[in-house]
């Protein structure tokens, strides 16, 4: 038997613990560049390892290299910890969640399996709702449970394996909708009948009324248009909801030439 890798493991609490800044100016008759600078700190540093690091930001910032910066550490106390099946990617998209009084942690896995959900599908992926103020258990949230779509001639139209759904996930805010994506599913351009194309289009998925009701939205999914217009879409490659729910933001950084959309 193959040694199992154990849990994914995801953990944290609801302070940020990282920060980073990039700029570049030009002057008269010269260009300088200003460093990049970025901040992670670990728990598990010494006193003299953050003694050191606010040192270095402090010198930097009044040597007018860097802007000010601030950073703090992940609270070790009063955190909570999810696990989920290694191998999934559990943690890649994180997003906060409020709905009927409940609290969530909204949780995407791109590569968690989905065999037993959604039937020939390798890998799907998935988005997991993660109880804060109970239990602290993750469920899966059933965006899609179908396997791959097939037309009334049992010619395949799409793939699903591997397509990253929770790539990307988010929230519209108290009571809002939610969002989740694949930017790696796969259209099978089937007309017009000279050429089968097979193009990452990606889609997405909205979540409504307590995540019980589901709506696919997929904008580059098309007949007609090939990889140079909106074939290689990628959409759901991130995503955003305004905070009355009613419209969705989706990015597609291969549309148009690959110019973005």
């Amino acid at each position: 038997m193959a040694n199992d890798p154990g849990p994914a493991r995801i953990s944290g609490s609801f302070n940020s613990s990282s920060c980073s800044s990039t700029s570049r100016i030009k002057e008269e008759g010269s260009r300088r560049r200003r460093s990049s600078c970025g901040c992670r700190i670990s728990t598990n540093v010494n006193v003299s390892g953050h003694l050191f690091l606010a040192v270095a930001l402090v010198v930097l910032a009044v040597a007018g290299w860097v802007p000010a910066v601030g950073a703090f550490n992940v609270d070790t106390v009063n955190y909570v910890l999810y696990e989920e099946r290694a191998n999934s990617m559990f943690g890649f998209s994180v997003t906060l969640h409020q709905e009927q009084q409940r609290s969530w942690v909204i949780v995407g896995a791109p590569t968690a399996d989905t065999s037993d959900l959604q039937e020939g599908v390798v890998n799907g992926g998935a988005v997991f709702r993660c109880d804060i103020s109970e239990d602290n258990r993750c469920s899966r949230v059933p965006f899609d449970a179908k396997g791959n779509t097939f037309n009334d001639k049992n010619e395949q139209v799409d793939t699903k394996s591997n397509q990253w759904f929770g790539a990307t996930v988010a929230s519209a805010g108290v009571d809002g909708p939610l969002v989740a994506c694949a930017p790696r599913y796969v259209f099978h351009q089937l007309q017009p009948r000279k050429v089968e194309r097979v193009e990452p289009v990606g889609t997405c998925f909205i979540a409504r009324n307590s995540m019980q009701q589901f709506s696919e939205y997929s904008p580059c999914r098309t007949m007609y248009w090939g990889y140079h217009r909106q074939g290689s879409c990628q959409a759901g490659f991130s995503a955003s909801l305004t905070k009355t729910g009613d419209r969705v933001f989706v990015g597609a950084p291969g549309s148009y030439y690959w110019q973005g959309n």
